[in-house]
């Protein structure tokens, strides 16, 4: 199998093997690059995806105005090593970016991923401004008509202005939580929209108190076979391997470099 093959299959320390042999022949093998990011991250290795997806983002944007690049994973790998305010306020630098017009590329619904992310880091920071700022920029795109496509219905349902049934039909086409969960088992994009709605619906229980149902969530989203594109199923993981190890964070670990 080759790099993209191993990577697939979840065979992770043979495809960034392989994707750095690649990397030894050619330094500009773009794919290669990004491919390896992948792997490192899926692998747990964060330190070491961060220097090739930041190569990647260069390149993206250097390429495409308006990219947002991979600012969104960037944030998503920043937080997982515990550097918050960095991931925070890059992924505020991609909301204010669809705001004003900088970043014209977000999602088919306008750009909710990108505000909901915001959303799950406020809550967890206990950033109240982030939870207000990411909340109005979510109001602002719900009265779009692009807010019929995914993760649009997520959106609308963490503003209580659909049901999670039909937010659940909207990602699965199911409208239980069981059903919904055996049709992503046998269809990779109802499995990835499906790990994206258990996430943030798990970050709704959590501006509630209820811990434990959030924390529910967040082990049905990683049961999820890793579709390895969803910010979503990594931040889901470290949420639940700093539960179960009882890990804590500090202030003082956000800052260190």
């Amino acid at each position: 199998m080759d790099a993209y093959d191993l990577l697939k299959n979840h065979q992770y320390a043979d495809a960034i093997r392989e994707y750095r042999k690649r990397l030894e022949h050619n330094s500009e093998d773009w794919e290669a690059v990004g491919g390896l990011g992948c792997a490192l991250q899926a692998a747990g290795a964060y330190a070491e995806a961060l220097p090739f997806l930041h190569r990647l983002d260069e390149k993206n944007r250097a390429s495409l105005r308006g990219s947002p690049g991979r600012k969104l994973d960037l944030a998503c790998l920043y937080w997982l090593l515990d550097q918050r305010p960095v991931a925070m306020e890059t992924t505020r630098w991609l909301v204010q970016g669809i705001l004003d017009g900088s970043v014209e590329f977000g999602d088919r619904a306008g750009g909710v991923e990108q505000g909901l992310l915001l959303h799950y880091m406020g809550v967890t920071a206990r950033d109240k401004a982030a939870i207000e700022f990411s909340l109005s920029y979510l109001r602002k795109l719900a009265r779009k008509s692009v807010i019929q496509f995914w993760p649009g219905p997520l959106a609308r349902y963490m503003l209580r202005e659909i049901s999670f049934e039909d937010m659940l039909f909207a990602a699965s086409g199911e409208s239980t939580l069981r059903g919904a969960i055996e049709a992503a088992r046998g269809d990779i994009l109802k499995r990835r929209d499906t790990c994206v709605a258990l996430f943030h619906d798990g970050v709704g229980y959590r501006t509630e108190g209820q811990e434990d149902l959030c924390m529910g969530r967040m082990r049905q989203c990683v049961a999820l076979v890793n579709t390895l594109s969803e910010p979503e199923w990594y931040l889901a993981r470290y949420e639940v391997e700093r539960a179960t190890t009882g890990v804590q964070w500090h202030e003082d670990a956000a800052t260190r470099p």
